[in-house]
């Protein structure tokens, strides 16, 4: 871990207190929250899938009201450097996803969350509404 390559000393919750499976759950402990919970590893889509797994929670009535959400960050370079090496990473440092001109991707970094509901019960509570989700689903 991080951690431990910056001299820290090691205890028993080391492993519990940092493994990113445990987020979700940490996070919904921390604001009190009831219900699944759960992080989601997909890659690129994890964002995405959480998003489609609370919208069926909310469409089966395991939940009313669903936070989604996700988070990227680059905590050491070793990732970018692998990437790099095996020419992976865009020489200009723009992504020009399905274009002619596309020579790679740019990694970023970011956190974002939604609030979700079933419509009518968000209409019927008053809330601001910026966008609705007809249907999600996911691939492979």
């Amino acid at each position: 871990t991080l951690l431990a390559l910056a001299g820290e000393p090691i205890d028993p919750h080391i492993r519990s207190g940092n493994a990113v499976s445990l987020v979700a759950t940490r996070t919904s402990y921390l604001l009190n929250l009831r219900g699944p919970s759960l992080t989601v590893d997909t890659a690129c889509s994890s964002s995405l899938v959480a998003l489609h797994l609370a919208c069926q929670s909310l469409r089966s009535g395991e939940c009313a009201t669903a936070l989604a959400g996700g988070v990227n960050l680059i905590l050491n370079p070793q990732g970018t450097m692998l990437v790099d090496r095996f020419g992976m990473l865009a020489g200009d440092g723009r992504v020009k996803a399905f274009d002619d001109r596309a020579d790679g991707f740019v990694r970023g970094e970011g956190v974002a969350a939604v609030l979700l509901k079933p419509l009518q019960q968000a209409l019927a509570d008053g809330d601001p509404i910026a966008a609705v989700i007809c249907t999600t689903a996911v691939n492979n």
